[in-house]
C-alpha cells in the first residue's frame, strides 16, 4: 500500500488483495455523491463540504497504510489530515466489480441496489429496462406492468452484458424465480440460435475455436454421411448442415 501526496491531490494506491475494501467503497458511496468511478479507480474531487467524513476516510486509510506497512509515521497522519479537502483517488489492484442487488417488495414492484453506486450503470439500466421508476436513497425503484416489461426484466436477469463493465447478479432466489414464473418466454434471435448450434457462447468465442467447431458439425451432419439411409434421415442430414452453414455465416458476421 501506497501514499502518494501530489499538489492537487492525494493519491492511495491499495496493491494488496489482503485489504478488504468491501467496507470503504461503501462509506464512500454512502456519503460521497460526488465521487466517480473509473475502471480501478476511485476519485473524490476536492472540496471544503463533509469535512468529517473526508477526514474518518483519511484516518480510516492511513490506519490501514500504518498496519500493512507497519510504519507508523503521526506526521504523515496530521498531513493527510490537513489536505483534506483536495482530491482523493483511491486505486485498487483490480478493477471494481459492481454487485447489482434484486429484491422484490410485491408483484410488480422491485427494488435495485448497485453496489458500490454508479450513476453511469444506473442510467444505462433505466435505459434499458424502459420502465417507471423512483430513485430511493441507496437504490431505484422499478415498477413493471406491460408483458413487454416483464420481458426485459427477466432478459435483464438472464444475461451479462447489458452494463458494459464487470458485475455479478445477486438477488432473492426463490422469490424472483416466483416472479419470473408469469413472464412469457422471450424468442431467441438468429444469433441466439446460431450460438446454441455451434454450443458456444459470446464469452468463448473466438475465430479458431468458431472454424474448429464448424469444421466438426459440417463432418458430422453433411448429407453424404447419409446417402445410404432413408430418404427421412437424408432430409435431416440436409436440413442440420443448412442450418451449420447459415449459423456460421451469421457468426462470422456478427463477430469477425
Amino acid at each position: 500500500m501506497q501514499i502518494l501526496l501530489g499538489t492537487h491531490q492525494t493519491i492511495i494506491k491499495i496493491n494488496s488483495d489482503s485489504i478488504k475494501i468491501d467496507y470503504i467503497q461503501n462509506f464512500i458511496s454512502t456519503h460521497f455523491l460526488d465521487r466517480t468511478i473509473e475502471y480501478n479507480c476511485i476519485n473524490i474531487p476536492k472540496s471544503t463540504q463533509n469535512s468529517h467524513h473526508r477526514i474518518f476516510l483519511l484516518k480510516w486509510l492511513y490506519t490501514l497504510y500504518s498496519k500493512k506497512t507497519n510504519n507508523i509515521i503521526p506526521e504523515l497522519k496530521d498531513i493527510l489530515i490537513q489536505r483534506h479537502t483536495k482530491a482523493i483517488k483511491i486505486k485498487l489492484k483490480k478493477k471494481i466489480i459492481h454487485r447489482i442487488i434484486y429484491t422484490v417488495v410485491d408483484k410488480e414492484t422491485i427494488n435495485i441496489q448497485i453496489i458500490p453506486a454508479n450513476s453511469k450503470i444506473a442510467y444505462k439500466i433505466r435505459t434499458y429496462l424502459n420502465v417507471k421508476f423512483t430513485l430511493l436513497p441507496t437504490s431505484m425503484q422499478i415498477k413493471i406492468d406491460t408483458d413487454k416489461e416483464k420481458k426485459h426484466f427477466k432478459n435483464f436477469l438472464k444475461t451479462n452484458h447489458i452494463i458494459n463493465i464487470a458485475h455479478e447478479h445477486i438477488y432473492k432466489k426463490k422469490d424472483i424465480e416466483n416472479f419470473c414464473n408469469n413472464f412469457i418466454k422471450p424468442q431467441p434471435t438468429r444469433l441466439d440460435e446460431a450460438y446454441a448450434i455451434f454450443g458456444l457462447s459470446s464469452y468463448n468465442l473466438d475465430k479458431q475455436s468458431l472454424k474448429r467447431q464448424y469444421k466438426k458439425l459440417a463432418k458430422q451432419f453433411h448429407p453424404d454421411k447419409a446417402i445410404s439411409q432413408d430418404q427421412q434421415t437424408i432430409n435431416l442430414y440436409t436440413k442440420k448442415f443448412q442450418n451449420i452453414l447459415d449459423a456460421y455465416e451469421i457468426l462470422q458476421l456478427e463477430k469477425f
